[in-house]
């Protein structure tokens, strides 16, 4: 909501009170109140800061509103902005300019800041390459601790990315890792080389930004490196960048579980034009599968007649069966994401899972045996909670093997979405339930 201090100063254009105002917000408040102004606000409050303040907010602020704000200032003064950045924080505000003005300020910015978001946006997206940053601290293997101690001082890189120096030979090949306290502890006669630790911390310039994630949890780093197919070291990706990632991708594996299509900008700015085209889609397909089970209840016209008390329970086991499956889809994809199984885990999950599945089957036919027992006598009841045990286990079965399904052939397992495997063993479960009912009963 927006501040009504702000909005009273704004609407009065009490220029002077505002300025005193804003500067009167630390780094946080006025984040939070640049998110929630109006877009034609922002600018001119923004013009209001004073510089460095002005520059503390712009690197808090969302790449979405990064980019909407140089869009509309569109003077040289932006490029001060936009060098302030960190190479790889600069790259992702490119992607989201209009290319119009990413022509513009990639004219204006300086040599080195022109070719670093070059590197950084020649690497396919999704990529280890397209989200490291060139601003990082190396030494060769054949240097002194001492030696390297003392010429930290004349680095501009800030202290924050100063915490691991990695250590390359000549041919800048990639031998490992110092932390910053390992240096100072060290003798000052000891060799990089011989401080270098856990050689195998890198990510691939071509490797998935999850993988980077991957290895920066594993190691608990504040960064690791990243170096071309030669192993040679060519950047490196921050704890920083690791957070952005699991956020970024922990949102695309909710809103695909939730059957709607990636949504790259947050909800509140998104257009009802964008939301309907992400989700009428797989609504669709999922109205088509509906189809089949309404096509299963119509075969069954003959039974469901001659019993009616079968319709009672027809929510109750159809809707266990797209339960259990939707909760074996959620452990499982959730699994391959943080890389806690792989595609080869399968049978041995597949094992586990019949037994689980087979133990809630059982728990839940005692429950509802007991009710068909009390509407339909023992005949129902053995129906009731046969038919819960099987439509438990193949969708808890279906629910596990769509996620690997996918996996295998190379496709987001977060595709198996929690509504299509709902879907799936729904259709499934009217067969079953509606199929034994007739055999048992004899309908």
């Amino acid at each position: 909501m927006p501040d009504s201090t702000f909005e009273e100063l704004f609407e009065n254009k009490r220029w002077g009170e505002l300025r005193d105002y804003l500067n009167s917000l630390d780094r946080v408040e006025l984040s939070d109140l640049f998110r929630d102004i109006d877009p034609r606000q922002m600018v001119p409050a923004f013009r209001l800061l004073p510089k460095d303040k002005a520059l503390q907010l712009f690197e808090l602020m969302d790449v979405e509103d990064q980019a909407r704000l140089i869009d509309m200032m569109g003077d040289p003064e932006t490029i001060k902005l936009v060098e302030s950045l960190d190479p790889d924080d600069r790259a992702r505000l490119f992607e989201e300019l209009p290319a119009i003005v990413t022509k513009k300020l990639l004219r204006a910015l300086s040599p080195e800041a022109r070719e670093s978001v070059n590197l950084i946006l020649g690497y396919p997206e999704g990529t280890a390459g397209r989200i490291m940053s060139s601003r990082y601290l190396s030494a060769k293997a054949s240097r002194t601790a001492g030696y390297v101690l003392s010429t930290l001082h004349a680095t501009p890189l800030r202290p924050d990315e100063m915490q691991v120096i990695f250590v390359t030979d000549d041919q800048r090949v990639y031998k490992g890792y110092v932390t910053l306290g390992s240096l100072i502890k060290a003798k000052p006669d000891m060799l990089m080389g011989d401080l270098a630790r856990d050689p195998e911390a890198f990510v691939y310039t071509s490797e998935t930004r999850a993988e980077a994630a991957r290895i920066v949890v594993d190691y608990d780093l504040p960064a690791i490196a990243v170096v071309d197919s030669e192993k040679r070291l060519v950047g490196t990706v921050t704890f920083d960048d690791v957070l952005d990632v699991i956020e970024e991708e922990t949102t695309e594996d909710f809103q695909k579980l939730g059957s709607v299509g990636v949504i790259k900008t947050s909800l509140k700015d998104a257009s009802t034009w964008l939301l309907y085209q992400k989700r009428v889609p797989w609504l669709l397909i999922l109205v088509i599968m509906n189809v089949f089970t309404g096509a299963a209840i119509a075969m069954y016209e003959g039974s469901i007649s001659a019993a009616v008390v079968l319709v009672f329970f027809m929510p109750l086991i159809v809707a266990s069966a797209g339960n259990a499956g939707a909760q074996s889809a959620t452990l499982v994809v959730r699994a391959l994401a943080t890389g806690d199984v792989i595609v080869k885990d399968w049978l041995a999950l597949l094992v586990k899972e019949t037994m689980v599945a087979l133990l809630i089957g059982m728990t839940l036919a005692i429950v509802v045996s007991l009710l068909g027992l009390y509407r339909g006598g023992p005949d129902l009841a053995v129906v009731i909670g046969l038919s819960m045990i099987a439509v438990v286990v193949i969708g808890s079965l279906i629910g596990m093997s769509l996620p690997f399904l996918l996996t295998r052939f190379h496709l987001d397992p977060a595709s198996s979405s929690v509504p299509l495997v709902t879907s799936i063993a729904d259709v499934i479960g009217v067969f079953v339930y509606l199929s034994f009912a007739t055999w048992y009963l004899k309908l």
